[in-house]
């Protein structure tokens, strides 16, 4: 008996229009400018939730473009309106101390 072999080779490309192959390697190439970005981000303001959000979903850079501007940004106002009020008393930081003792 012989068995049925399936056809694979669109995922060689073969099969798929000259320009189809383009556009594929376009949102490749997209998505992944915005999630290395939005990754080496949320990493480096230690954000484990976001990381792992921004890890885990796919969705063509939507989602890494929104934590970059929006929710990145109004972390980094916060920052700056905390150093600001420290600057204006002369008070140190705290060096990762959430409370005084």
């Amino acid at each position: 008996m012989k068995t049925k072999q399936r056809k694979t080779a669109w995922l060689d490309g073969q099969d798929l229009p000259a320009g189809s192959a383009a556009t594929v390697g376009a949102i490749v190439a997209w998505s992944l400018a915005w999630k290395g970005a939005s990754l080496w981000r949320a990493a480096r303001n230690q954000s484990k939730p976001w990381f792992v959000t921004l890890l885990l979903a796919n969705t063509l850079g939507v989602l890494d473009a929104i934590y970059l501007f929006a929710v990145d940004r109004r972390h980094r106002s916060d920052d700056r309106v905390e150093d600001a009020i420290l600057a204006a008393t002369g008070e140190p930081a705290q060096g990762g101390h959430s409370q005084e003792t």
